[in-house]
């Protein structure tokens, strides 16, 4: 078992699959990315270099805004991003209501029926019990007045 498992991994070693994807990690993994440190190493190198060369920091100052700027264009750009998003609701709710007032008149006009129907059926369904107790309240008060009897 030990022995078919060691043959996969020196067979997969071997072929041709496995020594292009070892070409591509270097190309587009381990190259960029040691670029990308030489390029901030540079960087970091030069502001070094020309705060330490200058007298009173006047070039620092330089740098500074520099960079100022680069920590700016992308907030700047979120910024954009969400104006358009708020851009394009505004746009779109202004186009909203000007079509909708006709379509909310009329809902209105239907819900307005549905709750005259609603009130009309539920006065009808209540309507033989407030008859009931109305008759009952009666009847007490006609016996208490025959008997005579006062409520106090």
């Amino acid at each position: 078992m030990i022995a078919q498992t060691s043959t996969k991994i020196t067979e997969s070693k071997t072929s041709g699959s496995y020594a292009r994807h070892r070409r591509q990690k270097i190309w587009q993994i381990i190259l960029p990315v040691g670029l990308g440190a030489v390029l901030i190493l540079a960087a970091l190198g030069m502001v070094i270099y020309t705060a330490v060369r200058t007298p009173a920091g006047e070039s620092v100052s330089q740098w500074a805004d520099v960079s100022m700027i680069w920590l700016i264009i992308p907030a700047l750009f979120i910024a954009l991003v969400i104006a358009a998003v708020l851009f394009t609701m505004v746009w779109l709710l202004t186009r909203l209501l000007k079509i909708l007032p006709q379509y909310t008149s009329a809902a209105q006009y239907y819900v307005g029926i549905a709750v005259e129907n609603i009130r009309s059926g539920a006065d009808k369904m209540a309507m033989p019990f407030i008859a009931g107790k109305g008759f009952v309240a009666m009847a007490s008060e006609l016996l208490n007045r025959l008997v005579g009897r006062r409520r106090s």
